[in-house]
């Protein structure tokens, strides 16, 4: 009786899952039933090809460097007796920053420059006699020789005097004072950092589509993250001829005016550049657009169908895009729907 009793519940069980099978079986089915359909026509938006201008403008990051910036190094070593400027003061072109104790350079200034002169007259003399023959030509040329040696004397004298005073080569701020009064100074060794913050630089890199674009004297507003909202005017002063490792050319700009030193070297600040529309091409919105800007496609509408076409892109801004190739200006592009589209389907358009 209990093996009946078992086969029995096998047996309705084994029916349970045969049914539920079928079951689910007919809903696959007539799923894959509704996505065979074919839809008749695909709703669509369209809008039409207009022709204009379009400008567009370049924002590419860059760091502030000052105009001038200079380490001025000693010309003529001895001990610092007076230092006149201070780190942070301001330092016109040719104002004296420190003294050095030049007291033996003028007494050998006094001895090369009395040479030289004793020199000049000694040769005076000679050129008289020699015209009149009493002495040789020989004896005429050492002596010029010997004038010209103790001019030389005298002139590196001189500048050694001249050097003892050291003078700011260009306009800026001190930066950096290496000096220390009563501390001894040798050739070539830094005196300070000069940097001139009243006008700045700034390199920016650019790539092949927009660097021919650009020239010299073009002018560029200039915004930092310190001062977000304030646009300074720059110009660009120098576009570069050879492109980097990453295919990109430098181009230089300069920033003239810099109210109340406010803006640092080494800042951050973002060059805005615009480059100005003059001739009317085809204008489409980015929403027709198909794939990526470097392989772009678009659907025009062929009648009731969705014509697939390649696209050439001249220039985009914003929410827009001139076309260079591909378009004409009349035609109808899809600009919605197009996703699910393939070439030459059936669409119905919709308001």
């Amino acid at each position: 009786m209990r093996k009946i009793l078992s086969y029995i519940i096998t047996l309705c069980l084994m029916a349970i899952v045969v049914l539920m099978l079928l079951r689910n079986k007919r809903e696959i089915d007539a799923q894959i039933a509704f996505s065979e359909q074919k839809v008749e026509a695909y709703p669509v938006k369209v809008e039409t090809v207009k022709p204009g201008t379009l400008d567009t403008k370049l924002e590419l990051p860059g760091i502030l460097s000052a105009a001038d910036d200079l380490m001025l190094m000693a010309e003529t070593q001895g001990r610092v007796i007076k230092i006149y400027k201070s780190e942070g003061a301001w330092v016109n072109k040719g104002e004296a920053i420190a003294q050095i104790n030049d007291e033996l350079m003028k007494a050998e200034l006094m001895v090369t420059e009395a040479n030289y002169k004793k020199a000049q007259k000694d040769l005076e003399r000679a050129s008289a006699l020699s015209d009149g023959g009493a002495i040789t030509q020989q004896q005429l040329e050492g002596l010029q020789l010997n004038e010209k040696a103790a001019e030389a004397k005298f002139i590196t004298s001189r500048k050694r005097v001249r050097d003892a005073l050291i003078r700011a080569p260009i306009s800026g701020y001190i930066n950096k004072l290496f000096l220390k009064d009563g501390g001894m100074i040798g050739a070539g060794v830094p005196v300070c950092e000069l940097v001139n913050i009243r006008s700045l630089k700034m390199s920016i890199r650019v790539d092949e589509n927009y660097v021919v674009k650009i020239n010299n004297d073009q002018k560029v507003r200039i915004e930092t993250e310190a001062f977000p909202g304030e646009f300074l005017n720059g110009e660009i002063i120098s576009v570069g001829s050879k492109a980097d490792y990453a295919l990109q050319y430098e181009v230089k700009i300069l920033i003239r005016g810099n109210p109340e030193q406010k803006l640092k070297a080494g800042m951050v600040a973002t060059a805005i550049i615009k480059f100005v529309d003059e001739e009317e091409g085809p204008v489409i919105s980015r929403n027709a657009l198909v794939g990526s800007t470097k392989h772009p496609q678009v659907y025009i509408l062929d009648e009731n169908k969705a014509q697939l076409r390649s696209i050439s892109i001249d220039r985009t801004d914003g929410p827009l895009i001139k076309v260079l190739e591909g378009v004409e200006p009349g035609e109808k592009i899809i600009v919605k729907g197009h996703f699910n589209l393939q070439d030459q389907m059936k669409v119905r358009v919709i308001e």
